[in-house]
């Protein structure tokens, strides 16, 4: 067992992440329909990106509308971008 002295190890900290939610249309025949989806993610456009290969996957084509991202200190969705 090797003595190390006064340093310690940093610890490597992960990145926060943060709730982003979508709000689409499933199309121009379900105009009516609104729906979200929420990402947990660093950014709006990690979200967006996650957002988007989900859509291919499953071969789904919808209408973006805009992205909000969650303020934990607020409570309340804020910073909307529209898409």
């Amino acid at each position: 067992m090797t003595f190390i002295g006064w340093m310690k190890k940093k610890k490597k900290l992960a990145e926060k992440l943060f709730e982003y939610r979508i709000k689409y249309n499933a199309g121009s025949y379900h105009s009516v329909m609104d729906s979200y989806h929420y990402f947990m993610a660093k950014n709006s456009k990690e979200a967006l990106d996650s957002h988007e290969s989900m859509l291919k996957k499953k071969g789904l084509i919808v209408q973006n509308i805009y992205i909000e991202k969650f303020n934990p200190y607020s409570g309340k969705w804020s910073e909307r971008q529209n898409l």
